[in-house]
């Protein structure tokens, strides 16, 4: 009780944010990454045969089928998240990988040749390939194609990854693009399509950028309320949407083995689409604990709901250690003075001190790149504080806070909070009372033994104090009188 007696911001931080205050706190640190590639692919054409589980090149008449060529001239979308002021943001390795970008090309290719193959087969036969095989074999033979074609095409791609500066605004998506942040690839794993370790960091020249804070994705339990930040396609209408990411509400509704089964993956009914990959799997405190990586199967959703699944945090950041380019070096993330102010300015507001509240959030403000301010989100408290201020609802003095302080809990505590003070009032009053007696009770004593003055060494009692007095005094007079004559008589030696 001591504790919320004096600290009164403390109790506070232990409260969960509102889906409303989450949403405030991460939208300037969410990101949308731009990933322009240009030039042209030769693909071969392939014939697959599921009676004996392989793949090879197309023939006609006897020769190899010409392969195809392409001219890339596109635009990849995906999302990502601050994680540390100095430009460093989290996201997905297929969101940047020059690898995924192969494999997007050469999907098309891969889907043709594995629909050419099933048609040759009869219903019979289709329902004994399904019934004889189990699923990790055919997810090895899918994989077994998917080499079969990359290694024999050839690719001349040019490729820059840029961060859309979210200060733009209105502006056509190839504007937005050529006017955007430049970022340098920090880390990533080419290998994600396998192995389901899909991270990557990447870096722009900006600092004071408003970063998040990792959470701990190990003390995340099925049920949790979970919170997910990010740019789905589905969700563009028009060019005003570019930059506005779209904010979703799920529970954490299972952990599934990855695909070597030697980690967890976050699945929740959060809605998302392609474009989400990248952004953050949030708690109810507003902390990363995740990251949205990727959603169920086309095939699947006809089944049933469709799910987004995440890759924990803390495995995520390993991810990213592991595989950090040559000469490139990642700092300790850390959410900087962002976080940390925006929730100072936050509690305040909760408390009504409307005040601090204002001087909390204008440093936030100051303390923010201009380029990703969400000056609606801050503005918002601001305003609704000035209001309270003009209309003399503010708790600014120290009376208002605690009564504003006591309001707030609940009934129980209430009771404990008054019941303990009344005790420790009851407990003051008897020590000030046994105090004073006791100084009472030893002054009545040492007057008693003034009065007595006691031999200590017979235990008899001394003359009065009277005639002690007197004789005291007589005493001193002699010895004065004593001192004038040696004094006097001094004067008559030779």
């Amino acid at each position: 009780m001591g504790a919320w007696l004096w600290s009164p911001l403390s109790w506070a931080g232990d409260v969960s944010l509102s889906q409303k205050e989450v949403a405030d706190l991460a939208k300037p640190s969410v990101v949308r990454i731009v990933e322009k590639v240009k030039g042209k692919a030769t693909v071969p054409e392939i014939q697959v045969d599921f009676k004996t589980m392989t793949v090879e090149l197309k023939k006609v008449d006897g020769k190899e089928a010409p392969p195809y060529e392409l001219q890339v001239d596109d635009y990849f979308s995906g999302s990502g998240v601050i994680v540390h002021p100095d430009g460093y943001i989290l996201t997905n390795s297929h969101v940047i990988s020059y690898q995924s970008i192969k494999n997007l090309i050469v999907a098309d290719f891969i889907y043709s040749a594995l629909e050419e193959g099933a048609l040759v087969l009869n219903e019979e036969e289709i329902q004994q390939y399904v019934s004889s095989r189990s699923e990790e074999e055919i997810e090895e033979f899918a994989e077994k194609v998917s080499d079969f074609i990359l290694e024999r095409s050839q690719f001349e791609l040019e490729k820059n990854i840029v961060v859309l500066n979210p200060a733009l605004k209105k502006e056509k998506f190839e504007d937005l693009v050529a006017k955007s942040f430049p970022a340098q690839v920090i880390s990533v794993n080419d290998n994600f399509y396998k192995d389901d370790r899909d991270a990557a960091l990447i870096k722009i020249d900006q600092t004071g950028l408003p970063a998040l804070s990792l959470g701990d994705s190990n003390s995340v339990s099925v049920g949790k309320k979970v919170y997910i930040y990010g740019y789905p396609s589905t969700a563009t209408i028009n060019t005003s949407d570019n930059l506005e990411p779209t904010f979703t509400q799920g529970t954490l509704s299972a952990t599934k083995d990855s695909k070597k089964k030697d980690f967890k993956i976050f699945q929740t009914d959060a809605k998302i689409s392609r474009g989400s990959s990248g952004g953050p799997l949030l708690d109810e405190s507003g902390k990363i604990i995740g990251l949205v990586t990727f959603i169920t199967a086309e095939t699947f959703k006809e089944e049933g709901d469709s799910f987004a699944f995440a890759l924990p945090i803390d495995l995520s950041v390993n991810s990213v250690k592991n595989f950090i380019l040559p000469e490139k070096s990642i700092p300790e993330f850390t959410s900087g003075k962002y976080e940390s102010g925006f929730l100072e300015g936050l509690t305040f507001f909760r408390e009504n001190q409307c005040s601090k509240a204002i001087e909390a959030f204008g440093r936030t403000k100051d303390s923010i790149n201009e380029n990703f301010l969400s000056e609606e989100r801050v503005g918002d408290y601001i305003g609704q504080c000035n209001e309270k201020i003009k209309k003399g609802q503010s708790n600014d003095s120290s009376l208002s806070i605690w009564v504003s302080k006591f309001r707030a809990i609940d009934q129980t505590t209430k009771w404990i909070v008054a019941t303990s003070l009344a005790v420790l009032i009851i407990l003051a009053i008897a020590w000030l009372w046994l105090f004073r007696k006791v100084k009472r009770d030893e002054k009545e004593l040492d007057n008693v033994e003034e009065f007595l003055h006691l031999n200590l060494e017979d235990g008899k009692p001394t003359k009065n104090s009277e005639e002690n007095s007197e004789e005291k005094n007589t005493n001193i007079a002699l010895e004065e009188k004593s001192e004038d004559k040696k004094d006097f008589l001094d004067q008559f030696k030779p």
